[in-house]
């Protein structure tokens, strides 16, 4: 089995994970300002793409970390 002997920083994309949709952001890392931001442009998407009520606080988003997607779950 190989092993991994330095870590390497790669850009990545983080898709929206509906069937029908090409939404995606990239995402250099995961520090808390990076993911914040992806999260915030998501939701944004989910309002615009989505029909997500500006309003709605409830919601979830499940992020699939094998798949790099986000997924608005129902209540």
């Amino acid at each position: 089995m190989a092993v991994a002997t330095s870590l390497t920083s790669t850009k990545t994309h983080v898709r929206c994970g509906s069937p029908d949709c090409d939404w995606g952001t990239p995402l250099p890392g995961f520090s808390e300002s990076e993911w914040d931001r992806c999260r915030h442009q998501f939701r944004e998407h989910c309002i615009e793409r989505h029909w997500l009520d500006a309003d709605d606080t409830e919601r979830f988003a499940w992020f699939d970390l094998e798949a790099l997607t986000l997924t608005l779950l129902d209540h």
